[in-house]
């Protein structure tokens, strides 16, 4: 079992201590400092590749294409693989047996794919509609301005709006995020209607708790990043070796923000949803 099953509480029933809950995050990831070596190590090196593929195909070949997907992609499958490591521990946190539980006939069906689906693609229809319009109405107003549109600053536009959109919808889709949390578990009752209703009156505090554990290192990792790309420039590299110079920490410091954010999600989890203390069939769960 994991060392994470103490749950930590105000003294009142089912209230997250933020601090609390900040401090065990960081403390859990520093005590599981190998394992996570383990588990983030491939996923680590194909992010970095993704963008490595993507520098190399635009320069040579012409070739573009955006990697964004991809790396949510790598993000997630290691989002959900800590999320076992800090729920159900060691044992369980591997990703054959991750893979072989998200589809074995317990835990996968068809209905429940498509629902997935729908529910995901409801989500970015949610984010890039008002996005889309937000972006559509600055350019209006920057051309009637008589400003002259390029694609980078459409690009720029794009990027501030959808942001925004995200920054103003994010106390919505930090409460829906535990969804990915019963995934990982393999609960297959948890759907985005009861993740809703069971984080009604936790909205701020799922907001705070996840802002607390995102904004360090995202900010250090901003800073760093920053900086290795004036030293690259500096050194006047190779485009090859400035993707790597600048990617490989900001690679690293990505999936640590992840293990922190994850193990700060779990604890959350852990409070409104209770989790299983032994195998499925005994359904006895931690209040």
């Amino acid at each position: 079992m994991s060392e994470s099953r103490r749950v930590v509480r105000n003294p009142s029933d089912n209230k997250i201590s933020i601090n609390g809950v900040i401090s065990q995050s960081y403390t859990f990831f520093t005590n599981n400092l190998g394992q996570f070596v383990k588990l983030a190590m491939i996923p680590t090196l194909l992010w970095i590749c993704s963008e490595l593929v993507n520098e190399y195909l635009s320069v040579e070949y012409s070739i573009f294409y955006n990697n964004t997907y991809i790396r949510a992609i790598i993000s997630a499958s290691f989002a959900l693989i800590w999320y076992r490591q800090f729920l159900m521990g060691t044992e369980q946190a591997t990703y054959r047996k991750l893979f072989k539980h998200v589809i074995s006939s317990r835990s996968f069906s068809l209905d429940s794919f498509i629902k997935t689906i729908l529910r995901v693609t409801l989500l970015t229809i949610v984010l890039v509609v008002p996005g889309l319009l937000l972006s559509i109405s600055i350019m209006i107003y920057t051309v009637s301005q008589g400003v002259i549109l390029d694609d980078v600053l459409i690009q720029e536009i794009a990027l501030n709006s959808t942001a925004a959109i995200f920054l103003l919808l994010s106390p919505i889709l930090i409460r829906l995020s535990l969804y990915s949390v019963g995934i990982a578990l393999g609960r297959r009752n948890v759907s985005f209607r009861e993740v809703w209703i069971k984080t009604k009156g936790y909205t701020w505090v799922l907001w705070l708790l996840t802002l607390r554990a995102f904004l360090p290192i995202s900010l250090y990792s901003y800073c760093l990043t920053i900086g290795f790309g004036e030293m690259a420039d500096n050194f006047e590299l190779n485009y090859l070796l400035k993707s790597l110079f600048i990617n490989i920490p900001a690679g690293i410091f990505t999936f640590i923000l992840l293990a922190v954010v994850v193990a700060a999600n779990g604890e959350a989890f852990k409070v409104i949803f209770g989790i299983r203390l032994k195998s499925r069939d005994t359904e006895i769960i931690e209040a």
